[in-house]
């Protein structure tokens, strides 16, 4: 079978929605099918292990400031994807992000047949939103409307759809998945080592870019709490740009508790995931954290807000604890407790790996391909 995945965005841009459509068009390459992914990116595969083609379609500038949906903006962009799906000929269509992907295939005449995952920017109602920059409730709700599946990849983007107006028949939930082999094979790699921590130092893991909605300013002052209380512990947060919060390190005397790691790839970012004890991700909004599913893939306990997305994965007082956004005592309660018992993450963490096996991305992409049916 042919497919096709039509995404805005793609690597080597970093986030969780390329690495959704990454992983998404590797397995179905995996299972036999023909993929291309089409993106405004890149023409080149740049991804070591793809084994899918990728297709760059074509965006006039100014898009972005004046709107996507807009002439003649959308006019032309749709003129360049139609020509590469024209020339392929797929027989399933994965659109990423109900706008502005969405709505440049619901106007495509004739309409083919798609199936669209929102991923965040374009649902949300918060300020960096699509929908209050642009306005666009009307066309994102027919781009959904229109699609033989608007996948929702949590509960919370379900009730986004629904309040939007998108009928519940056309709704179908199924979450982003995880490459569990990736996070389970054995690391040459010493975390401890790289951040000259003690080799007998409890790691409290965030992953992720510096974003207000990360909210890591009050998962640092939750973690001064514990460090207060109880000696051995450390909380290191990786991601682009978290130095940030140094100034607040400063000021809460954390400098030698608290370690601002710059971005880890490939089997180093696995063997972090591998080497912690257990995984603090204290943000105010996620739509499905990757960063859950994939420390979850490496076993580890988890402390997560009471999130979209979070909320979904983390089964509370079994594979972690579920606590509400800037609660500080009730984080830094969450976080010593697991923290200071290892038979007790033991236990989570044999809940953890019989749990996610149900988000492999073999089975997420085959419950994407039922939607054929």
């Amino acid at each position: 079978m042919k497919i096709a995945l039509v995404t805005p965005s793609f690597l080597p841009t970093v986030g969780g929605m390329e690495f959704v459509v990454h992983n998404l068009a590797h397995e179905w390459s995996k299972q036999g099918h023909q993929v291309l992914v089409l993106n405004r990116v890149t023409d080149t595969v740049t991804h070591p292990n793809a084994t899918y083609s990728v297709a760059k379609f074509e965006m006039l500038r100014g898009a972005p400031r004046f709107g996507f949906h807009r002439f003649p903006f959308a006019w032309y962009t749709r003129r360049s994807i139609k020509k590469i799906l024209d020339e392929f000929e797929p027989d399933f269509i994965s659109l990423h992000m109900g706008y502005p992907t969405g709505h440049w295939l619901e106007s495509l005449r004739p309409r083919r047949d798609y199936v669209i995952t929102c991923h965040g920017r374009d649902i949300t109602l918060f300020d960096w939103g699509h929908r209050r920059k642009y306005g666009i409730d009307r066309e994102l709700k027919n781009a959904l409307n229109h699609s033989i599946g608007a996948i929702a990849i949590s509960s919370h983007a379900r009730a986004m759809m629904e309040d939007l107006g998108v009928s519940p028949s056309v709704i179908r939930d199924i979450p982003n998945g995880v490459d569990i082999d990736r996070f389970q094979k054995q690391i040459d790699f010493n975390f401890r080592e790289r951040l000259n921590l003690p080799e007998d130092a409890v790691i409290v893991l965030s992953v992720g870019r510096e974003h207000p909605q990360k909210n890591y300013a009050s998962g640092i002052r939750a973690f001064s709490n514990v460090a207060k209380n109880q000696e051995g512990i450390f909380y290191v947060i990786v991601g682009d740009k978290v130095d940030q919060h140094q100034p607040l390190l400063n000021q809460l005397n954390l400098g030698d508790r608290v370690k601002l790691c710059d971005v880890l790839h490939g089997d180093d970012l696995v063997g972090a995931y591998q080497q912690a004890d257990l995984l603090f991700s204290p943000s105010i909004w996620e739509m499905m954290p990757l960063v859950v599913l994939e420390s979850m893939a490496a076993g580890l306990p988890a402390v997560v807000t009471n999130i979209s997305g979070s909320q979904d994965l983390i089964v509370n007082s079994k594979t972690g604890y579920i606590v509400e956004p800037d609660d500080l005592d009730e984080m830094a309660q969450a976080l010593l407790r697991l923290a200071c018992d290892s038979s007790l993450r033991e236990s989570f963490k044999r809940n953890v790996f019989e749990r996610i096996k149900a988000y492999s991305w073999d089975e997420i992409s085959r419950r994407y391909l039922d939607l054929m049916n």
